[in-house]
């Protein structure tokens, strides 16, 4: 038996509108919605990337008098979404682009470049390409910073 898990599996976040936050997240990202339970106070949408899953992202209405996030406290920071290319990244960073979606910031981080936002509810997303492993040309994926410069793209201009 293995005493580590898999793999991260999902995110559960609350909103305030399930309606709007599943709407967004479909436009924006393409997630195809895998279910929806409606219940008196009780309501979550379930999206997924890969339909062979149940879900990777479960949305949770809180309703619309709910606190948004705030910077600097506990919590999440952000959570990110993998493409399966750069040129896929790239189309990613258009669309949101062409929604008129505010990018927070692109990091490149040498094996990886991310593109940094946030959905309706001020929840941090991120899309991201990494290199596979055998690319990365360093043993440490972050703080050896030596093969910044490897991702060129729109976000560039």
């Amino acid at each position: 038996m293995a005493l580590k898990p898999a793999s991260l599996d999902h995110v559960n976040i609350y909103v305030r509108s399930v309606e709007r936050s599943c709407q967004w997240y479909r436009d924006t990202l393409g997630l195809e919605e895998t279910d929806f339970i409606d219940r008196p106070n009780l309501r979550i949408a379930f999206l997924a990337a890969d339909r062979e899953r149940a879900h990777e992202i479960a949305l949770m209405e809180i309703g619309d008098d709910a606190a948004g996030t705030q910077v600097g406290q506990v919590g999440l920071n952000h959570f990110a979404w993998k493409m399966e290319s750069l040129d896929d990244l790239k189309a990613m960073y258009r669309r949101l682009k062409e929604r008129g979606i505010a990018i927070d910031h692109v990091s490149d981080h040498g094996v990886a470049v991310g593109v940094y936002f946030h959905d309706p509810d001020g929840n941090g997303v991120e899309v991201y390409y990494e290199l596979p492993r055998s690319e990365w040309g360093q043993e440490r994926p972050f703080s050896d910073k030596t093969n910044v410069g490897r991702f060129p793209g729109p976000w560039d201009s």
